[in-house]
């Protein structure tokens, strides 16, 4: 039987993921969810835990620099609070990955 970390390994592995969505999917909360993808980045050997930056829905500025995985508060540029939730994504060497719309 696989673990919890290896079933959600496997799902980032084929499509990528917001947090609300895997939480959702294993019947967990968001906060649990968080624990495991900070292992899974830190323990990848043959992987890498790829995250889509979050983005403000208002205006547009990417969080491209922000290195914490839960969503940010609000947007630094024109204060919104619609922030669109980064995604999250396994890519495992030497196969391509399709980038989500």
């Amino acid at each position: 039987m696989l673990t919890l970390r290896k079933r959600i390994s496997e799902v980032l592995e084929r499509e990528a993921l917001d947090l609300k969505e895997i939480a959702k999917l294993f019947g967990m909360r968001e906060r649990e969810v968080l624990d495991h993808l900070k292992h899974l980045e830190k323990s990848s050997h043959s992987q890498h835990l790829i995250a889509e930056p979050a983005y403000c829905m208002a205006c547009g500025f990417s969080f491209k620099k922000r290195t914490r995985l839960n969503t940010p508060g609000r947007c630094p540029i024109c204060k919104s609070e619609q922030i669109s939730p980064p995604r999250f994504k396994i890519d495992l060497p030497g196969k391509k990955i399709k980038a989500s719309p």
